[in-house]
């Protein structure tokens, strides 16, 4: 019992392993203790408490005392704590989001005076707004996309299918952003595309009702965490995927994904329709003319009553880049059950009628969570 004892104690003086970790700061409480532990040296972890993730407890204690601060100012740290076999190092630096907060904090622990031997963990951070339905990112979200999608500060929900290689994981990403509620939070791997191939990425994800501008929204703060090569699950686009994304090479008609919550594009089964300025691109303003919008909504309102599970709704006018509208025929499909439904795009023509609605127009009204 004694050497047990003995051998006890010294483990919870003695210096921690060293290493590189990551712990989410998303709760928007400020409380440090409602932090969390999500990667460690390039592996997921389950929501790990830096009482559970760190020993001994006074490196654990000191760990959450810095991060507080971090998260505070956003400004990097290093500290040395004294433990019985010398000292420990913390070094921590923030991940900020896009609108200014710590979404996280890359902690390296290692023994007094020593640099550490491998680089920071490569973390970007994100949001969701559920009322406009688009990802605001940072540029530092740039290393994880191929060159061509480089640059964007703003992106649709269609658009999060193009950045990433598995397209199941990517909608239960999207799913549980669109349910979010507030206090809601979110853990999984998406496999990013990029051009040297698909990267695993560990995506932490935290809900909170927040006024912006007077206008109540629901965002959902996000952290995405570089994994190790060997955490990547992705097998990449099925067979059926690339088939449907060839149909419009020589088929004009497209096929996607509509939530019907929101009536809004979600996924592109094939390629989008050309020319068309979707919901999120350039502003808020929904896509169909506000008279087709309605017309829209009436439709979904009425699903279960469709004939064969299908209707068609003609001539919608959808905005076009540059001015006027492109003309199609929609066939929205429903699948019982779901909240999703399967709409099909036949391009008819053009229409150079005026815009009526302004550039500061919000869109359809949606309800607020």
């Amino acid at each position: 019992m004694t050497a047990a004892r003995e051998s006890g104690d010294s483990a919870e003086h003695s210096a921690p392993a060293a290493g590189w970790m990551v712990v989410e700061t998303l709760s928007r409480t400020g409380d440090t203790r409602d932090v969390a532990v999500v990667v460690r040296d390039g592996l997921p972890k389950d929501w790990t408490s830096l009482q559970r993730a760190l020993r001994p407890k006074r490196v654990a204690d000191a760990a959450r005392i810095l991060v507080g601060r971090v998260v505070a100012d956003g400004r990097e740290r290093t500290e040395t704590v004294p433990v019985r076999d010398g000292g420990v190092d913390l070094r921590l630096v923030p991940v900020c989001g896009p609108s200014g907060g710590v979404h996280g904090v890359l902690v390296h622990v290692g023994p007094a005076g020593s640099a550490p031997s491998t680089p920071p963990p490569r973390a970007a951070a994100y949001e969701w707004s559920a009322v406009d339905r688009v990802f605001r990112f940072t540029p530092v979200m740039s290393m994880f996309l191929r060159e061509a999608d480089r640059g964007r500060l703003i992106g649709t929900a269609p658009g999060l299918f193009e950045a990433i290689d598995d397209a199941e994981s990517g909608m239960y990403l999207l799913t549980a952003l669109i349910d979010a509620r507030d206090g809601d939070r979110w853990d999984g791997t998406v496999a990013a595309r990029t051009d040297a191939g698909p990267l695993p990425l560990r995506n932490i994800v935290r809900t909170a009702r927040v006024e912006v501008d007077g206008e109540i929204d629901v965002v959902s703060r996000g952290l995405a965490v570089e994994l190790r090569p060997d955490q990547l699950s992705s097998q990449g686009p099925s067979v059926e995927a690339l088939a449907l994304r060839s149909l419009t090479r020589s088929n004009p008609t497209s096929i996607a994904l509509v939530d019907v919550t929101a009536v809004r594009v979600v996924r592109w089964l094939t390629e989008p329709v050309e020319g068309v300025q979707w919901k999120g691109e350039a502003d808020r303003r929904d896509t169909p003319h506000p008279d087709d919008v309605q017309r829209l909504v009436d439709q979904y309102r009425v699903m279960d009553s469709w004939v064969d599970n299908s209707t068609l709704i003609p001539d919608v006018r959808l905005r076009r880049r540059g001015g006027g509208w492109v003309v199609v025929d929609l066939r929205a499909t429903r699948v019982p059950g779901q909240r999703f439904i399967l709409v099909e795009f036949q391009p008819t023509g053009f229409s150079a009628e005026p815009d009526p609605v302004p550039v500061t127009d919000r869109g359809y009204p949606r309800p607020l969570y």
